[in-house]
């Protein structure tokens, strides 16, 4: 290999690390995210959407301009030529889990700071958000530090090769969210070059396109504009007792067990201990490093401040103290000395403890609650349609309802059209054609009633019967009157009804 090419052992020592650490993504077939088979099921529309045996077209059409996190979906179409398209979806996780750090590490050694600090995220990317399986969101987590990173060397030694960088990173978090494209659009302001005017358009012009996009967004989307119009609009956030009081539900509360809450509590009292034995050290951070310090103190005031949905946005303010315990991290200073080497032995432990008991956690699901799922999947015919009544979505191993979107494995491995679905939604990739709405808008191009997915016992039968050809079923509930719906698969946990 070319001398720039070889990597160093400190970098394959941290690929080790992350490597590691995005073990909870490939551990088990069935991670116990709650919104994770929406997002495969949408890569796979994406990616076979010409394709006659999955027979999406004769109910949806591709809408890919309506949506701003369209990267997800792309990024995992064209790894699934590859890998196929779960483990398209599997490597774009991995890029969260073990990208976060690497991402980190390339901003902190930009910024002048120890590298070492890095590891210390670890523990906290496993989140609320990243369990409710918020994909697109958590996949804009590295691209910010790498944007971040990619801004300070242009600052620095501005050339040709850093500018196109700099400027394909930005395009690519406006691509991937509008939550992760505002926390680089904040970082890069506060750590860009105010003082020396004369290199503002240098500095700052390869992120112009990304800009351009932002404003063609808001104008020309439907999701743009209502957005926009929430923020314009009148915003209430909840009490801020309540808040203080929701803040560990919204950063690690994942478990039922108290697991998650000591990672916490040892992940704050690593922050403290390493805060502490820093003093004295020497800080050979650079001048824009002390401005950076603003961006986990932005994230815990917008939690506080904003509203709880925004528009079209559900979890609106609960989505920052995940950030803003992340963002955190960097703002952190290293020990020096023997004491540096402690505290990162100290956080390669936290991190390898967190890590593991994920992934029991994760393993435990897996072989004790999804239950014969592959079975039921069998026994459905390919580009049908399918219903899915989820009256038992919960969990006893995972809090929230890992199970609330399991009909989308359908659609990943047989096709057609599948409800509960975002195709309603103005914000999604794909949607209804014009006249195919399931029941009970067929005719007037209506989605389902809110929280349907939610509610099973309150679909009527005359919403399932005749247009769907299967209803896979978890939980008791579903008892279809004569005639209408027979079993065709009865296994552990999961059952199927075919039409009569």
């Amino acid at each position: 290999m070319p001398a720039w090419a070889r990597p160093t052992p400190a970098t394959l020592l941290y690929l080790a690390v992350a490597i590691f650490a995005s073990a909870p993504a490939w551990i088990v077939k069935y991670p116990p995210l709650q919104d994770m088979p929406f997002h495969v099921a949408t890569i796979r529309v994406v990616h076979s959407f010409g394709d006659v045996a999955y027979n999406f077209e004769q109910t949806y059409e591709l809408a890919l301009s309506s949506t701003q996190y369209v990267l997800y979906y792309l990024a995992g179409s064209i790894l699934a030529y590859v890998l196929g398209v779960k483990y398209a979806n599997v490597a774009l996780m991995c890029l969260y889990l073990g990208g976060t750090p690497l991402a980190m590490r390339s901003m902190l050694r930009e910024m002048g700071k120890d590298e070492r600090l890095c590891l210390l995220v670890i523990p906290v990317l496993v989140n609320v958000m990243f369990t409710f399986g918020l994909l697109p969101f958590v996949l804009g987590v590295p691209l910010v530090f790498w944007g971040l990173a990619a801004g300070l060397r242009h600052f620095a030694r501005p050339t040709r090769n850093t500018a196109l960088v700099l400027g394909a990173l930005a395009i690519a978090l406006f691509f991937s969210h509008p939550f992760t494209f505002f926390l680089f659009g904040v970082g890069f302001a506060l750590m860009f070059p105010w003082g020396r005017v004369e290199r503002w358009l240098i500095s700052g012009g390869p992120v112009v396109p990304a800009l351009l996009l932002v404003i063609w967004w808001t104008k020309t989307s439907k999701a743009g504009q209502d957005s926009l119009g929430a923020l314009k609009g009148h915003i209430e956030h909840a009490p801020y007792l309540f808040s203080f009081s929701q803040l560990t539900t919204w950063t690690l509360d994942i478990f039922h067990d108290d697991s998650d809450e000591i990672v916490l509590l040892m992940f704050m009292l690593l922050v403290i201990v390493t805060f502490g034995l820093s003093a004295g050290s020497p800080d050979k951070s650079k001048p824009a490093a002390r401005w950076y310090a603003f961006l986990p103190a932005m994230c815990i005031a917008l939690y506080f401040l904003m509203p709880g949905d925004l528009g079209p946005v559900w979890l609106f303010a609960q989505r920052f103290p995940s950030l803003a315990l992340i963002t955190l991290v960097p703002a952190l200073r290293m020990p020096s000395g023997g004491r540096g080497w402690l505290t990162t032995a100290a956080m390669l432990a936290l991190g390898y403890h967190a890590t593991v008991n994920t992934c029991k956690h994760f393993i435990e699901f897996q072989l004790d609650e999804v239950g014969d799922i592959d079975g039921a999947i069998a026994s459905i015919e390919p580009g049908k349609r399918t219903a899915g009544l989820i009256y038992d979505g919960g969990s006893k191993t995972m809090n929230w309802a890992p199970f609330l979107h399991y009909v989308s494995w359908v659609q990943v491995e047989k096709g057609g059209m599948v409800q509960f679905s975002y195709a309603h939604f103005a914000h999604w990739p794909f949607r209804y054609k014009h006249g195919e709405f399931p029941p009970p808008g067929t005719a007037t191009d209506t989605g389902p009633r809110p929280r349907w997915e939610w509610t099973p016992d309150q679909v009527p039968i005359g919403e399932l019967y005749p247009y769907y050809d299967y209803v896979l079923v978890r939980g008791n509930g579903f008892r279809p009157p004569a005639g209408t719906f027979h079993i065709v698969f009865h296994g552990d946990r999961w059952i199927v009804f075919k039409k009569d």
